[in-house]
């Protein structure tokens, strides 16, 4: 830190630049203008947007590509109560975002005044933060300010999970206390040392007698910096490697012992058979949720799983304490384990062929528009994707390059796709941004392109057009999953910025999109049109277990 005596907001941005955060995102208000201020002077560029759930949204998917903190700016309960739901898609699926929102003065708080945006209480907005976020704090005290924020931030890192930070308007231009030393050094955490070398031993034993292991290589591997660890592990014993929909892109989909995208009855068959059939499952950071299983009945056997995440460690129903996920891959690559000579794989890498004349001339559906969109993206493209055919078609789409796919698909909230889209070309890692979404989520969220246009981003729009909610129609149709249609296309022409075309066909969908990867120059919207009713074979799989749940009279067909 600086010699020089700082203020509380000028000591917070200055931190978070040193930890690796060069933007922000967020929109000001009167009670975080000051600390607006400070942003803008920092070293850090304020992306400021239009829509308090897109600015989560985007810090999210900055965190997301960068591996490292977001950070989200808002003001006081009408921006930060405006922005919980996508601050809990980012703690539901472990992206570390810090939230930094504007608050009432120390003497407002004292005198119990009647202010504009409060809600209930003073804390009341601190106290609905707390069930998204690992750590929060208020700065009422310039003395302690400077702790507190190391604390959290510190919090944030460690348990890869939003932290809130609520900074008094007057407070942000007060000056800090320097932190104590005790506050900067934060102790990584350690395996229990008997617990971790019990768990290895019985880790190895199981997988050397087994005749089909697969790592199913889980998200929290990104959040925590262990994928090159994981992938060290797989290939020095030649084991085959699944992601979920979760972790999609987090292992390579090209790498040679990567067998493609597992979430039980929505994954590809041979993948699908390949992994339950599976008699040592070794489960990395692994989220173990219905979104795993394709939605239906697990068909996976516990007995046969070895799991291990930040939170737990078991060897079926064996559980074990105090073990640390980067020292248990350490450990497993140390272990007396039998390299396998060599595995069937049941799912190589093969590009789909080009398109024939006559191809070209048939309606795009859901399945064609994947295909065509493997075969014209460049490798190095980041993809952003929505909820619902944008998200589960793509099961199967490869992408050539680590941490490429973007995707909120555990938590599933819509919306996400856009704005997703705006903090990935912020991170601006070298690749053009494509972000794949449905008509119902982009009236959500889709008028966010005005950001991209006021910061010169030039990501490419596909806008799957398959008039209204699609996934919904699957599990319960009805009028309100009618959607009132939109001239998509004509987005370009309200933010003056980009270019539209709607396409119907495959060949005009493959010219399209050759086209947008030709022009970085500008932001290309292509608004492809998808028959009423066509759907992946993933998202049918949805519509399919889901309606059996949520349908009653589908319900009471439904054997116990």
């Amino acid at each position: 830190m600086s010699n020089k005596t700082q203020t509380v907001g000028e000591f917070l941005f200055d931190y978070l630049h040193k930890q690796g955060v060069n933007h922000a995102f967020g929109i000001p208000g009167d009670f975080v203008l000051g600390t607006c201020r400070w942003l803008e002077k920092s070293p850090i560029e304020f992306i400021n947007m239009t829509h308090e759930p897109s600015v989560g949204f985007a810090a999210d998917a900055y965190s997301r590509v960068t591996g490292g903190l977001g950070v989200a700016v808002v003001t006081y309960c009408v921006g930060g109560l405006n922005m919980v739901n996508s601050i809990a898609g980012a703690y539901a699926e472990k992206s570390p975002v810090v939230v930094i929102s504007g608050g009432p003065s120390p003497s407002d708080r004292r005198n119990d005044s009647l202010i504009h945006h409060k809600v209930r209480t003073f804390d009341t907005q601190r106290r609905i933060y707390d069930e998204v976020t690992c750590a929060s704090t208020v700065l009422l005290d310039p003395e302690t300010a400077a702790d507190e924020i190391i604390r959290v931030v510190a919090a944030a890192k460690a348990n890869s999970r939003p932290v809130y930070i609520e900074v008094p308007f007057d407070v942000t231009d007060m000056p800090i206390k320097a932190p104590s030393l005790h506050a900067s050094k934060v102790a990584a955490p350690v395996s229990d040392k008997d617990s971790l070398a019990a768990f290895v031993a019985q880790a190895a034993a199981f997988i050397n007698q087994a005749k089909q292991p697969v790592i199913v290589a889980d998200v929290e591997l990104h959040r925590l910096g262990l994928t090159d660890l994981a992938v060290e592990f797989a290939k020095k014993f030649n084991f085959p490697i699944a992601s979920t929909l979760l972790s999609k892109s987090v292992i390579s989909d090209k790498n040679p012992l990567f067998i493609g995208t597992y979430s039980g009855t929505l994954s590809l068959p041979v993948v699908k058979d390949y992994v339950e059939s599976s008699d040592c499952l070794i489960m990395l950071g692994a989220f173990i949720s219905d979104v795993l299983y394709g939605f239906t009945k697990a068909n996976i056997q516990r007995n046969n799983t070895i799991l291990c995440t930040s939170e737990k460690a078991s060897i079926g129903h064996q559980h074990y304490e105090g073990i640390v996920l980067k020292e248990f891959i350490e450990a497993l690559l140390a272990a007396p384990i039998t390299p396998r000579a060599g595995f069937d794989h049941p799912n190589p890498y093969a590009p789909y062929p080009a398109l024939t004349d006559a191809q070209r001339a048939e309606q795009v559906d859901s399945d064609s528009f994947f295909e065509i969109i493997e075969q014209g993206m460049p490798d190095n493209t980041i993809i952003t994707s929505d909820t619902g055919d944008a998200l589960l078609g793509a099961i199967g789409l490869r992408t050539t390059k680590r941490n490429t796919f973007i995707a909120g698909a555990y938590y599933l909230s819509m919306g996400f796709g856009i704005p997703a889209a705006i903090g990935a070309c912020a991170a601006n890692l070298g690749g053009r941004v494509m972000a794949m979404v449905g008509d119902g989520a982009f009236q959500m969220t889709g008028l966010e392109l005005s950001t991209a246009a006021k910061f010169g981003y030039n990501p490419i729009i596909l806008l799957l057009n398959n008039d209204g909610y699609g996934t919904q129609r699957g599990i319960i149709d009805g009028d309100f999953n009618k959607l009132q249609q939109w001239k998509y296309t004509k987005t370009t022409d309200l933010i003056g910025y980009g270019k539209g075309v709607t396409v119907q066909t495959k060949g005009e969908l493959e010219s399209a999109l050759k086209a947008a990867v030709a022009d970085t120059d500008n932001l290309h919207f292509i608004e492809v049109m998808i028959p009423k009713g066509d759907c992946s074979r993933s998202l049918k799989r949805v519509g399919e277990g889901l309606a059996e749940q949520r349908d009653a009279t589908k319900r009471q067909k439904t054997p116990a």
